[in-house]
């Protein structure tokens, strides 16, 4: 039986989709009627002003229908308040309050209702299976574990077949293709394109951008 969640945190969740590439989520706090989501932003490279342009923005859990609308905000800037960026590495960190999630929810889109949309960050993953093997995945990529990195990912894309989000298969397809391995990489295109990703076309693009589809549809 769903049922509001009584205490629970969540700390750095992966995300699948933001505005901004060094957004991230620091934390997520579930109370029964409150959900708290503070998001960092680092000035890597020197980031213009940030604001959010309107306080109309949504807490929804992926896939479903219920909004939970901005109860309150810290440390926000909204229009015509700017955040100016000051010093290389600075982090902006604000906090967004919104109402008491219902139970279960393993994944959750926060995102900003104007025609423009400028501030959405969504898939952000409160599954503990999920994340820990996505930042798995990403850890021993780094580390230079390629064929872990890739089980990793294998991984995430078939634990959960109602994550709507193709982070898993944006990164098995960038991997196989680094390593020649087309075959299995086309057999992957094809899972990829027969699935439902919210942020499907971002993929596309940025594979057609390397290279990636242009090879895997060749002789097609």
């Amino acid at each position: 039986m769903s049922q509001l969640i009584c205490a629970q945190t969540v700390y750095n969740p992966n995300v699948a989709i933001r505005p901004i590439p060094t957004l991230s989520v620091y934390k997520v706090e579930m109370l029964e009627n409150s959900t708290a989501i503070t998001f960092r932003i680092i000035n890597s490279n020197q980031l213009p002003p940030f604001s959010l342009s309107s306080k109309n923005i949504i807490l929804r859990k992926v896939s479903d229908t219920m909004d939970l609308p901005l109860i309150r905000s810290e440390n926000a800037s909204f229009l015509p308040e700017k955040h100016i960026f000051s010093y290389k590495d600075e982090i902006y960190e604000f906090t967004l309050v919104f109402g008491g999630l219902i139970q279960p929810a393993k994944y959750i889109d926060v995102i900003e209702m104007t025609p423009e949309r400028s501030f959405y960050v969504q898939g952000i993953i409160l599954d503990k299976d999920l994340n820990t093997e996505i930042t798995l995945g990403f850890r021993a990529y780094q580390l230079g574990d390629i064929s872990g990195a890739l089980q990793n990912f294998i991984n995430v894309a078939e634990m959960d077949l109602y994550f709507e989000y193709g982070l898993a298969y944006f990164n098995i397809l960038y991997i196989l293709s680094q390593q020649n391995r087309w075959a299995e990489a086309k057999e992957w295109y094809e899972k990829y394109k027969n699935r439902f990703f919210y942020d499907k076309q971002l993929h596309s693009n940025e594979l057609s951008r390397m290279g990636i589809i242009q090879r895997l549809e060749e002789g097609r």
